[in-house]
């Protein structure tokens, strides 16, 4: 139960940080895949995604490396020292490259050595999962962006934060905010903030990400419906969905919150694949319905037409068509005034300025 736990509240911050990575390089498939993402939030957030404790991390690990680690477990125990599974690699990676050299040297040679090619081509790959030397940091989807100088309102003075460069030379300042243990962790909240320094102006869009199974989700938890609730307060009562009329050219509604169903994962090592249905807030009780013992459900066959794939999203987002209507600074720093005073008891926030 305990590792079920831990495996929704690493699947759902995942879902949450792919969703980031899709907004913040533009619809990429390649660099918001879920590798990226995983390696992503693994260096934002360690203590749910990190390579040495991430339950998702470990099953997404090549069987070479994996061998290698219990290799070295084993080893360490038998030799009573520490053996690191990285140094038990290089040695064997050594000796294919020095047999593949004499095979190189004998041009002539008849003798096939393919499978000593594909051997050490499945080392090279272990070699890079477990290198201890910050790999991780080094695969990052999106580089590290340094003397960066903005004075921007956030929700979070004062709390850690990193800067990264973004593929349209703008930067991505981003946040994690989370229980302190991780067993409280029912949902993730992604806040993306889209910045236009010069004028002090900024669109937001907020998502929050929940499991639900087949394609259903209850609407009895009394912790999710207080969880909508406040991001329904924080922008859809503040009028910040209400397109000003001074708004020049084509959009749809100023949507600013929405709730992303994600598909549970049966297993650790089972295929990462969510549907990436993105319903407004607003429209939850026109979709939901009545299920088992007259419990409000909501179900993906009554709110299709409605919500925005998570392709579409990406897009109408990036493009401006949705979002919440550009406000003011001073307006953003009164809309977080009272939000989020509890932000991270149960829930995962992924906060992204774009500036």
């Amino acid at each position: 139960m305990e590792n079920m736990d831990r495996l929704n509240a690493e699947w759902v911050s995942l879902n949450a940080f792919r969703g980031l990575s899709k907004i913040a390089s533009q619809g990429d498939m390649v660099k918001s895949n879920y590798d990226n993402a995983l390696q992503l939030g693994g260096a934002v957030y360690p203590e749910l995604l990190g390579d040495d404790v991430s339950i998702l991390k470990r099953e997404r690990e090549s069987d070479t490396a994996k061998e290698y680690k219990q290799k070295a477990r084993l080893s360490s125990i038998r030799d009573s020292k520490v053996v690191e599974a990285i140094e038990l690699l290089k040695k064997d990676i050594s000796e294919y490259e020095g047999l593949l050299s004499i095979a190189e040297a004998e041009r002539d040679s008849k003798q096939r050595v393919d499978q000593l090619k594909k051997k050490l081509g499945q080392l090279y790959k272990a070699k890079e999962e477990i290198e201890p030397e910050g790999h991780s940091e080094n695969q990052l989807i999106f580089r590290d962006a340094y003397n960066v100088e903005r004075v921007i309102p956030t929700l979070a003075e004062g709390k850690g934060y990193r800067d990264f460069e973004l593929p349209n030379d703008k930067v991505m300042r981003l946040r994690v905010l989370h229980p302190d243990r991780i067993e409280h962790i029912t949902g993730a909240d992604l806040i993306y903030e889209r910045h236009s320094p010069a004028d002090e102006k900024v669109s937001i869009v907020a998502v929050q990400y929940k499991i639900w199974e087949k394609r259903l989700m209850y609407l009895s938890d009394e912790r999710m419906l207080g969880q909508i609730e406040k991001m329904e307060k924080f922008l859809c009562s503040e009028g910040k969905c209400d397109s000003d009329a001074e708004d020049h050219g084509y959009r749809f509604p100023c949507c600013a919150a929405f709730l992303r169903p994600t598909d549970k994962l049966q297993k650790p090592d089972q295929a990462f694949m969510s549907t990436g249905e993105h319903l407004p807030i607003c429209k939850i009780d026109g979709c939901k319905s009545r299920g088992q013992r007259g419990a409000d459900v909501l179900e993906y066959k009554n709110m299709k037409n409605i919500s925005l794939s998570s392709e579409m999203f990406e897009y109408l987002f990036n493009k401006g068509k949705i979002g919440s209507k550009e406000m003011s600074y001073s307006e953003l720093s009164e809309l977080y005034r009272d939000f989020l005073v509890e932000t991270s008891s149960e829930r995962v926030v992924i906060y992204a300025q774009e500036f």
